[in-house]
């Protein structure tokens, strides 16, 4: 099968992301940060959401930083 129609989105900063997860949010807009488990469901049209936000291209979201004791794992990070 193939996924029902959505709209999709790649934003190039967190705050753009943020931005078009604020607006569409609300109308059950979605991340798609690896798509293991979202896209295939999306094929069986077992999910619907009429937007996608493709977070991949943000480059902050790919950092590994060591700090102290501290490690912080950006949400791209693979």
């Amino acid at each position: 099968m193939k996924p029902a129609p959505f709209s999709y989105y790649a934003p190039a900063t967190v705050d753009e992301a943020v931005s078009l997860l604020a607006k569409y949010s609300p109308d059950d807009g979605r991340i798609l940060a690896g798509g293991q488990s979202l896209v295939p469901t999306m094929a069986f049209r077992m999910a619907r959401p009429p937007h996608l936000i493709d977070i991949n291209g943000i480059a902050e979201l790919e950092a590994l930083v060591v700090s102290g004791d501290v490690v912080s794992i950006g949400a791209c990070v693979r």
